[in-house]
């Protein structure tokens, strides 16, 4: 059946954006899936794993987009390696109001910016994200008001004969164990997925992002296929 609804699906190669993108594809969207390297510590891990994932997807096309600036503006521990990321007792799952190391300035702006232009030349009706209320607690571009406040400005932002896309974010009140429940019930590639700050061959298991996934597993109670270095 040829699918008649367009989507790009902002993907990192993780859990959260790579479920939205599953989402997407369950509601009968043809997806592209949108991926921006910015000097991030895991960009190889992270390409290694959307490819996979927009082949399990059935995607019709993967843009792979370059933003080298974000890491020349420097301030982030995930583009800065003379910044230490926090692991183990460093990192504070439930800080809210604090702004960690790993916050990449305006990033979520930047990338949103960049997949709103793909969608306009693709006539895209949506962009799915993987924004959820876990990463909210920390990023306040992660937040429904932002997602809120962006669509209102994309309705400026396109050509005046061009419908905009419109943002959605479907995990945006879950935190991690919903997450994962929604990614079996829609079939995500859980498998395939990449997670880790630091950008080894395995997990680290001891970043936030991978205590995480790691939570998120046990307390949705389903198995963790991750291959971490610590256990």
């Amino acid at each position: 059946m040829v699918k008649t609804k367009i989507a790009v699906c902002v993907c990192s190669g993780g859990i959260d954006s790579t479920v939205a993108a599953a989402i997407a594809s369950q509601e009968d969207y043809e997806t592209h899936l949108f991926h921006a390297s910015y000097g991030q510590r895991a960009e190889k891990r992270e390409k290694e794993a959307v490819e996979k994932i927009a082949a399990y997807l059935g995607a019709k096309e993967l843009k792979f987009v370059e933003l080298p600036f974000l890491k020349e503006l420097g301030r982030s521990s995930l583009t800065d390696i003379t910044r230490e990321v926090p692991v183990a007792e460093k990192v504070n799952l439930v800080k809210q109001g604090e702004t960690p190391s790993t916050w990449v300035p305006c990033r979520n702006l930047i990338l949103l910016a960049n997949a709103s232009a793909y969608g306009e030349v693709i006539s895209a009706e949506a962009i799915f994200l993987g924004f959820n209320a876990e990463e909210a607690r920390s990023y306040p571009d992660n937040e429904k008001e932002f997602v809120r406040r962006y669509n209102l400005v994309l309705e400026k932002a396109v050509a005046s004969y061009c419908q905009p896309p419109t943002v959605k974010a479907p995990l945006v009140d879950l935190l991690k164990p919903a997450i994962i429940k929604k990614g079996k019930e829609v079939e995500a590639p859980l498998h395939l997925t990449y997670s880790c700050y630091l950008g080894g061959k395995k997990h680290c298991g001891i970043c936030e992002s991978c205590l995480h996934r790691r939570r998120g597993f046990k307390e949705a109670g389903v198995e963790d296929p991750t291959d971490y270095i610590q256990e």
